[in-house]
């Protein structure tokens, strides 16, 4: 039996299905975070022009979109390797059993080199992405997360190459 084609986007009804579970948000709010996303600076106007709306009309829905947490900020996506952060792995962190995934999850955050913190269903609790200029800083910010209270073990995954890296929600 062949495979099924792979899907790169979701249908207009998969969207509107997924979407419909999110209070208050409609498919013009859609339309401008997909603008946003593929040009995290665009202005208003340009957003107002692309989808016939006005200006005043994209701006209020932005500042909702913000407030409801769904935009959380605007910034540039930079490729750390190209700075010379070439040190880049996944750190799988197992914690005791009454630990506080939250709060070590905080302290995590705090530290030098670490992109992203989740805390997971797993045989471990937290996958860190961390991202440093040399094998020393690794070492050092691996020794702080060992050193942590709660923390049983980490364990590291060296990426070997990016295939894709993407931030974007799929609309």
């Amino acid at each position: 039996m062949p495979e099924p084609p792979v899907r790169y986007r979701r249908s207009p009804e998969e969207i509107r299905r997924i979407v419909s579970t999110t209070d208050g948000i409609d498919e013009t709010d859609l339309k401008i975070i997909a603008v946003l996303q593929q040009d995290g600076r665009a202005s208003f106007n340009k957003i107002a022009n692309l989808l016939n709306l006005s200006v005043a009309t994209v701006s209020k829905r932005v500042s909702a979109l913000m407030e409801k947490g769904i935009i959380t900020g605007f910034s540039a996506v930079v490729r750390c390797e190209k700075l010379g952060f070439t040190e880049n792995l996944w750190l799988m962190i197992y914690l005791e059993p009454s630990a506080d995934i939250q709060e070590i999850g905080k302290k995590l955050s705090q530290l030098v080199g670490i992109k992203c913190v989740y805390g997971i269903f797993s045989d471990f609790d937290l996958l860190v992405h961390l991202c440093c200029a040399t094998p020393e800083e690794v070492a050092a910010a691996i020794r702080e997360v060992g050193n942590l209270d709660g923390v049983v073990k980490v364990t590291k995954a060296p990426v070997s190459q990016i295939i894709k890296e993407d931030f974007k929600v799929i609309l």
